[in-house]
């Protein structure tokens, strides 16, 4: 669990940045509840344990801030070439 979890938190900007499309952000948004679903529901691993809502909602909220972060930052460091095509 705790390598999908790292994963998660890795593989979400890297794909923001590589993007660089805001449409990123719905990675993390759909990807954690859907983890802590079918962690409920037994599709994987053993349940949830006390205290799941906090760990969720800080892994949703890490997930969309890295990811944005990613994206902008992307965003903003595009070649010239790219900058002069998107006023153009």
């Amino acid at each position: 669990m705790e390598a999908t979890i790292i994963t998660f938190l890795i593989a979400f900007p890297v794909v923001g940045a590589l993007s660089r499309r805001w449409v990123g952000l719905l990675l993390p948004l759909l990807a954690w509840p859907l983890l802590y679903l079918g962690l409920a529901r037994g599709w994987w691993g053993n349940g949830l344990g006390d205290g799941w809502q906090f760990a969720a909602a800080a892994l949703l909220a890490a997930g969309v801030i890295t990811t944005g972060l990613a994206v902008a930052i992307a965003r903003r460091m595009s070649r010239p070439k790219e900058r002069e095509l998107q006023v153009a």
